[in-house]
C-alpha cells in the first residue's frame, strides 16, 4: 500500500450569477425541495415553461435561456468524508496492437464495458474495426458483444435487459475524386452474441445517444427530434427538438455542424447536452430534458470536454477548457445543480507555472470524491504524458492528494478513459509504458473496513 502524499489543490467556490433568475423557476424544484435538501438529497430539476416550435419549422439560431436554481440562496449541509487507501497499480491487460478504451463498470462491481481498436485486422481500404466487450479484471474473462468500424462515441450498458446499445457507422465506401467517406449514422443494439446483434435505428443525425442509469429509457437525436425507446427498447413518442436552433454563436471556424454528447443526470428526465469545439472556437453547455424538448443554459465558464453525474445526481464534474483544439489547459468543474454554485478545483500543483491538464474523471460512490488524471506541462500545448498521475479530489474541502506517485497514467482520449467502481472498491485505469499501453487494476479501501 501507498500512503496518500498530500498536495494542497486550490477551490475556488463560486455563485453563478448568469444561471439565477433569468427566467422565472425554468428549472423549479418540487415543494418538498427545501426537506431533502437538508438532508443533502438531490432533487431532480423540472421545467415549468416549455419553448415549443414544430419539427419542421424554419427557425433562427438563438440563445437559450439560462438554467435557474431556486435554492441558489441556500448553503447545504455536507457529509463527512470519507478516507481511501489504494493499492498498487497491477497490470491485467495489455496488447501490444491495440488499444483499449474503458468505458464504464457494470453495475455488479465485476465487469467492465471496454472497447478494443482492432489495429492487427484492419482491412485495406476500411476504417479500423472495434470490437465492444465486457472484461472482468480479476479473472481475465472477456466476452465480444459487438464490433463495428472505429467511432469515438461509446457504447453504453442496459441494465435492464443486460444488452450494450451503442452508435455504429455504417461504412458505404468512398466518393470518387474526393476520397470523403460514405456512410450512415446507426444505432444497434446486442445481448451477447455479435451475429445476433439488431439494428434500432438508421440515417441519424448524430451520433452520440445517452441510456438513463436505471435503464428505463435511451435517447438519440435525428430529424429534429428526440427519439425514445423505453426499458424494453420499445419505441415510445417522439419529442420535438432541433439543435440547430441553439446553434446562435458566431465564432464558426468551419462549415461542420456541432457534435453533441450526452449525460444523463440520474432520477430525472435531464441529459446534459454539451457541443464540441472543433466546428467553434467553444462549445455549448446546455440542460435539455429528454420528455419536453425545453432547452436552458449553463454557464460553466468554459465548455466542456467530458462530462459525469455523481452518483446521485446532484453534482455534475466537466473537464473544462476556454480554447480550441489543440488544448492549452484544462481544469475540474462541478456545478451543484441544488444551489448553482461552481465549484473550480485544483488537481494538479498549482503552484507550478504552466499549464495544468485534467484527462479524465471518475466519481466515487460517496458523491463528494472524484478521482482525476492530471498532468502538468512548464510549456503551453506541450502536456508531459509521463508526469500524469492519479489524484483524489475532495469537492469540498478542494484538498488533492497525488495518490500513487510513483505510476503514471494515460486516459488517451476525450471520452475519460477509466473507471471507479460503483461500490468504490475498484479503479481501471491505462498505465502506459515505455514499449505499449497496458491496463491496471487498483483495489481500494474505505474508511471502516
Amino acid at each position: 500500500m501507498n500512503k496518500i502524499s498530500k498536495v494542497k489543490g486550490a477551490l475556488e467556490v463560486l455563485l453563478v450569477s448568469g444561471l439565477i433568475l433569468v427566467i422565472p423557476l425554468f428549472f423549479a424544484i418540487k415543494t418538498t425541495a427545501e426537506m431533502q435538501e437538508a438532508k443533502n438529497t438531490p432533487m431532480p430539476l423540472t421545467p415549468t415553461a416549455m419553448a415549443t416550435f414544430e419539427s419542421n419549422a424554419v427557425t433562427t439560431a438563438k440563445q437559450p435561456p439560462a438554467c435557474t436554481f431556486p435554492l441558489a440562496q441556500i448553503t447545504a449541509e455536507e457529509s463527512t468524508p470519507e478516507e481511501y487507501i489504494f493499492s498498487e497499480p497491477q497490470i491485467v491487460l495489455t496488447e501490444p496492437d491495440n488499444i483499449y478504451d474503458i468505458v464504464e463498470w457494470l453495475p455488479d462491481n465485476q465487469q467492465v464495458l471496454v472497447t478494443q481498436d482492432l489495429n492487427n485486422a484492419r482491412e485495406n481500404g476500411k476504417p479500423t474495426r472495434q470490437s465492444i466487450e465486457l472484461y472482468n479484471p480479476e479473472t481475465g474473462e472477456s466476452k465480444i458483444y459487438a464490433t463495428r468500424y472505429r467511432i469515438e462515441d461509446l457504447p453504453s450498458w442496459q441494465p435492464e435487459l443486460n444488452a450494450v446499445v451503442y452508435p455504429a457507422m455504417n461504412f458505404l465506401g468512398f466518393e470518387a475524386n474526393v476520397n470523403k467517406l460514405k456512410f450512415t449514422r446507426q444505432v444497434w443494439v446486442s445481448y451477447g452474441n455479435p451475429d445476433t446483434a439488431q439494428m434500432l435505428a438508421d440515417n441519424l443525425r448524430q451520433f452520440p445517444l445517452a441510456v438513463k442509469p436505471d435503464g428505463s429509457a435511451t435517447l438519440y437525436l435525428s430529424d429534429k427530434k428526440i427519439f425514445k425507446k423505453n426499458g424494453a427498447l420499445k419505441d415510445i413518442p417522439s419529442v420535438a427538438f432541433d439543435s440547430n436552433q441553439w446553434d446562435y454563436a458566431k465564432g464558426r471556424i468551419s462549415n461542420i455542424p456541432v457534435t453533441y454528447k450526452m449525460a444523463w443526470q440520474p432520477g430525472t428526465s435531464l441529459i446534459f447536452l454539451y457541443g464540441d469545439g472543433v466546428s467553434r472556437l467553444d462549445g455549448y453547455t446546455y440542460i435539455l430534458d429528454a420528455d419536453t424538448g425545453q432547452v436552458c443554459e449553463l454557464n460553466m465558464g468554459g465548455w466542456a470536454v467530458t462530462a459525469h453525474w455523481s452518483p446521485d445526481g446532484r453534482y455534475l464534474a466537466i473537464i473544462r477548457t476556454h480554447d480550441h483544439f489543440p488544448i492549452s489547459s484544462s481544469d475540474l468543474t462541478v456545478l451543484d445543480t441544488l444551489t448553482g454554485k461552481v465549484y473550480i478545483v485544483g488537481v494538479t500543483l498549482q503552484i507550478e507555472r504552466g499549464k495544468h491538464y485534467v484527462d479524465a474523471i471518475a466519481w466515487a460512490p460517496d458523491n463528494r470524491h472524484l478521482l482525476a488524471i492530471g498532468k502538468f506541462s512548464p510549456y503551453a500545448n506541450q502536456p508531459n504524458d509521463d508526469q500524469s498521475r492519479l489524484y483524489l479530489v475532495d469537492l469540498i474541502s478542494g484538498q488533492s492528494d497525488d495518490i500513487l506517485p510513483a505510476y503514471t497514467f494515460y486516459a488517451g482520449s476525450l471520452s475519460g478513459n477509466f473507471a471507479w467502481s460503483p461500490d468504490g472498491s475498484k479503479v481501471l485505469v491505462r498505465c502506459p509504458t515505455e514499449t505499449d499501453e497496458k491496463i491496471c487494476f487498483i483495489t481500494v479501501k474505505r474508511s471502516g473496513q
